[in-house]
């Protein structure tokens, strides 16, 4: 599951996506794209029904570095 939304983003850090949370389970993988906080409340939830969560920093990571490969075509500093 991805929240692919600005929703639970700083400032509105209490705020989730209004979904089944008591559907899900361990075999969830849930992502949130949000990486400010760290930890949102749709992370939250998901984490208490035993899913796998993940935050959106590790892809903001892999898009930096792509972009850089792309402009300068070498691997980044």
């Amino acid at each position: 599951i991805i929240n692919t939304t600005p929703v639970g983003q700083f400032p509105f850090v209490g705020e989730y996506p209004q979904i089944p949370y008591d559907a899900i389970g361990p075999k969830h993988v849930c992502l949130d794209l949000i990486y400010n906080p760290t930890e949102t409340e749709f992370l939250r939830k998901c984490h208490a029904r035993g899913a796998q969560t993940d935050n959106g920093l590790s892809m903001l990571y892999a898009q930096a570095e792509a972009s850089w490969l792309i402009w300068n075509g070498d691997k980044p500093v």
